[in-house]
């Protein structure tokens, strides 16, 4: 693609969590750019890990997000590229383990995801999986899991902020 044709745009979004209650955190999440929007949210842990279940636990969020994420861009592209999508159902599997040693807190790895797909479509097979191909890079949530990302964490001392 010629770079006259080439655009590029950036999505930004900040979340500050408060910590409420037991192990309930409250949220709120900045879309910053390419658009201004703010949304109120709250999660819960259970019993299990000393919460109340008073909201979603964090990783419903998450599966929330990558489930929903990857319809919206089948949906969306289904348009850019003229294919008819109907019915549309996106089931997505994932699992992690937790290992602990001693009396250290666990440390989690995952172990996969799956996306299960289907929607009636007059299209032909080829273009329903250029179609998946297409959501699958243009969701903003897949790509973090599938590019490795460095995600930096920083502590607040009295002398300003200091990596982790």
């Amino acid at each position: 693609m010629s770079d006259a044709m080439q655009k590029s745009f950036t999505a930004v979004f900040d979340c500050e969590a408060r910590a409420v209650g037991k192990m309930r955190s409250e949220m709120t999440v900045h879309w910053r750019e390419p658009r201004q929007m703010s949304w109120e949210m709250a999660s819960d842990e259970t019993g299990f890990q000393g919460g109340d279940g008073t909201a979603p636990v964090p990783m419903a969020y998450f599966m929330a997000g990558l489930t929903s994420c990857l319809m919206t861009q089948l949906r969306a592209f289904a348009k850019k590229m003229r294919l008819d999508v109907r019915d549309a159902v996106v089931n997505c599997h994932a699992e992690w383990e937790a290992t602990v040693e001693g009396r250290d807190p666990y440390v989690a790895a995952p172990k996969g995801v799956r996306m299960d797909i289907e929607f009636d479509s007059d299209a032909s097979v080829k273009d329903r999986l250029r179609l998946i191909e297409a959501a699958k890079r243009g969701c903003f949530i897949e790509a973090i899991v599938r590019e490795p990302t460095f995600v930096a964490h920083r502590l607040k001392t009295e002398d300003g902020w200091i990596d982790t």
